[in-house]
């Protein structure tokens, strides 16, 4: 049931209270962090306290009033006008196992080029190297495109040497249909669409940040494990921060977790992304592990570049996942940890001090896929 903070008046009310709870406790939060010792850790800056609490209140506001964030995307897309681009569902038979149409059927996914649109006339689209890249949100969340995407995508492209970035939106999970597979239906209809503009596969880099790394790491699956779907696979893939740990208890889950009380999100955004996004029927084994990929690696000829901050909640489960990917014969998982920061490094570098960092992350992403 959703909480009487999601409907009027309530929500109007609630949202007020976090607004002036929140500029309330910024100056205790100045004297507080004022002393290192009182810092979550000694390594933080001030700045980087006062976000992360900020965001913190923000994640909490978003889980109690379900607000979903669409309507700041469809704004976005109406505004972009030629960077904007709507991925048609592909021919069915490449929908098959765990997407085969049941409830979630494909369906238009809507994204934004950076920095100008490729397309199918364009000369350049063959040696075009593109990064897709899908955002996290436990399923549930939608971010600003122009906003967002704009600062995710920068630095993939600055610090490296793609030319374009597609960044996707794919259905949040808000009913029966958009329930698993939805997203990964969504998710691969991009990947297609990105084809079908005549780029090289070779010169195709999937990046997904938490839920979004979930998504590359089952469209991987997918692509590896289809027997039906006769698709290339992508040069490279990149997951940031990825939500491996789906299940029905993912709010207590991530609350035992080391990290969790210091981390930019909160375990309710997790518990309300992990029920709407479960399927409403017991899942089998092979749904299972697209679901939750923790204890069920697998193999992909892909190189895949895993990162984690040492301070995040995710972190030691990132890191178990990472060395069983690692342990598959055949795989080249390599994982990259930043030290001392919270969740999402490729969401949350700019303004927290943080841009050496992700720089560095992915200029060694890259190296490993040009090996």
């Amino acid at each position: 049931m959703a909480p009487i903070w999601s409907r009027r008046p309530f929500k109007t009310l609630y949202t007020t209270f976090c607004i002036f709870s929140t500029l309330a406790s910024i100056p205790w939060l100045l004297v507080r962090y004022s002393f290192r010792s009182a810092r979550p850790f000694t390594e933080w800056s001030l700045k980087y306290c006062i976000l992360n609490a900020v965001v913190r209140n923000l994640f909490t506001w978003y889980a109690k009033t379900r607000h979903d964030g669409m309507s700041a995307v469809t704004l976005d897309h109406q505004k972009a006008m030629q960077r904007h681009a709507v991925a048609e569902p592909a021919d069915p038979s490449l929908y098959s196992g765990v997407l085969t149409p049941s409830k979630a059927t494909p369906a238009p996914v809507g994204g934004l080029w950076y920095p100008a649109p490729l397309l199918a006339t364009s000369p350049d689209a063959e040696n075009a190297k593109v990064v897709l890249h899908v955002p996290g949100g436990a399923f549930v969340l939608a971010f600003g495109q122009e906003t967002w995407g704009e600062k995710v995508s920068s630095p993939l492209l600055k610090y490296s040497k793609a030319t374009h970035c597609f960044y996707a939106q794919y259905r949040l999970a808000k009913s029966s249909s958009t329930r698993f597979p939805a997203a990964l239906q969504d998710f691969l209809t991009c990947y297609n669409y990105v084809l079908s503009l005549g780029v090289n596969p070779n010169n195709i880099i999937l990046s997904g940040d938490s839920a979004g790394g979930n998504l590359v790491l089952g469209l991987l699956r997918y692509l590896e494990s289809s027997t039906s779907a006769t698709i290339p696979l992508p040069g490279g893939a990149m997951i940031w921060s990825p939500w491996v740990h789906v299940t029905l208890q993912a709010g207590a889950d991530f609350e035992s977790s080391k990290n969790s009380a210091n981390d930019s999100i909160v375990p309710a955004i997790l518990q309300w992304g992990a029920e709407a996004y479960w399927p409403e029927h017991e899942p089998t084994a092979e749904e299972l592990a697209y679901i939750s990929p923790l204890n069920h690696p697998f193999y992909t000829k892909v190189p895949l570049f895993i990162h984690g901050g040492t301070a995040e909640g995710f972190f030691e489960v990132v890191q178990e996942f990472s060395n069983q990917m690692a342990q598959v014969g055949g795989n080249r998982a390599r994982l990259h940890a930043t030290k001392f920061a919270v969740h999402d490094l490729i969401m949350g570098y700019d303004g927290a001090g943080l841009e050496e960092d992700v720089e560095v992350a992915i200029r060694n992403a890259f190296r490993l896929f040009e090996q």
